[in-house]
C-alpha cells in the first residue's frame, strides 16, 4: 500500500501537509508505532486544519465582502482552490500573512484571466495591456 501510493505521489509533486494525513494513517497500521509520537502527529495536524480553516474564512469574507462575482458574473469564483495553491508555496504555519497576501494577489490574477479570456474585445484588451505595460 505504501509503496504504490509512493509511486501513485511521488514527494516532490504533493503537498507536505495533505501527506501528512497519509503517512499518520500509514504509520498508525504500523506494529511498532510509539502511541505518544502518533497522538502528537495527529493533534499537530487538526491544530493546522482549524488554523487554515479560519485562514480561508477570513478570506472567503473579505471574498465576499468586495462583491466581485456580482459585479463580474464572466469571473470565477476560485477562491478556496487559490487558496490551496498558496497553501502549497507557504505551507509552514507561521507564514499565514503571506498566504492571505499571496491567496488575495492570485484572486485579482485570475480575475485578470478571466477578462482576457471570456469578457473583453480585442480593443478593449489591447488597451489594456498598454496600460499594465506602462
Amino acid at each position: 500500500m505504501q509503496v504504490s501510493y509512493a509511486l501513485k505521489y511521488p514527494i516532490n509533486k504533493i503537498i507536505a501537509r495533505v501527506a501528512t494525513r497519509k503517512h499518520t494513517s500509514f504509520y498508525q497500521e504500523d506494529k511498532s508505532c510509539d502511541q505518544v509520537l502518533l497522538n502528537f502527529a495527529k493533534l499537530d495536524f487538526n491544530t493546522l486544519q482549524r488554523m487554515h480553516k479560519r485562514e480561508l474564512c477570513d478570506i472567503t469574507r473579505w471574498w465576499k465582502e468586495l462583491n466581485l462575482a456580482n459585479e463580474l458574473p464572466f469571473a470565477k469564483d476560485r477562491v478556496v482552490e487559490l487558496y490551496f495553491w498558496s497553501l502549497g508555496v507557504y505551507f509552514e504555519p507561521q507564514y499565514n500573512v503571506a498566504r492571505n497576501i499571496l491567496t488575495k494577489v492570485l484572486c485579482f490574477a485570475s480575475i485578470t484571466d478571466d477578462i482576457y479570456d471570456t469578457y473583453g474585445t480585442l480593443h478593449e484588451l489591447t488597451l489594456l495591456t498598454n496600460a499594465i505595460e506602462k
